[in-house]
């Protein structure tokens, strides 16, 4: 069956609305949105805010250091790219910002190991658009084009 929510709120609720609805309902919902009128500012919209990772270090992103994070959210960059201090590059699973290292490499030794080198698989990152962007960032972050 179908069901129809008709709401009226501010444009800037809508903004990201789109891909959590799209994702919460498997892609079947349907999206519409008019403009009604100008009205007064309404305050804050709350909201479920998810942790950020952020990188601690410069330099190029790290296999090995992306199969350890990708295992604590979703990654927003990958294997080869090049990420300063500051920019956030994952999505934590728990609320509030985590540093990370995403630019640590594997030690290495001479000494030989008993067992062989695991794979390491990074699902591929999340890619988003501006309006996901501006829909996703704090207040305190900007967005590089």
């Amino acid at each position: 069956g179908k069901t129809r929510l008709v709401f009226e709120i501010p444009s800037r609720g809508l903004l990201g609305f789109q891909s959590e609805i799209a994702t919460a309902t498997r892609g079947t919902a349907v999206v519409n949105h008019l403009f009604l009128e100008n009205r007064a500012h309404a305050g804050h919209i709350g909201g479920v805010e998810k942790g950020k990772m952020i990188s601690n270090a410069a330099g190029k992103a790290n296999l090995f250091s992306l199969a350890n994070l990708a295992q604590r959210g979703e990654l927003f960059v990958s294997d080869g790219d090049i990420v300063y201090s500051g920019m956030v590059i994952g999505e934590n699973s728990r609320a509030g910002d985590m540093e990370v290292n995403p630019v640590k490499a594997k030690e290495t030794s001479n000494m030989r190991t008993q067992g062989k080198e695991e794979k390491m698989y990074v699902p591929p990152p999340k890619k988003m658009s501006i309006e996901e962007l501006i829909g996703y960032m704090s207040d305190d972050e900007v967005i590089e084009v």
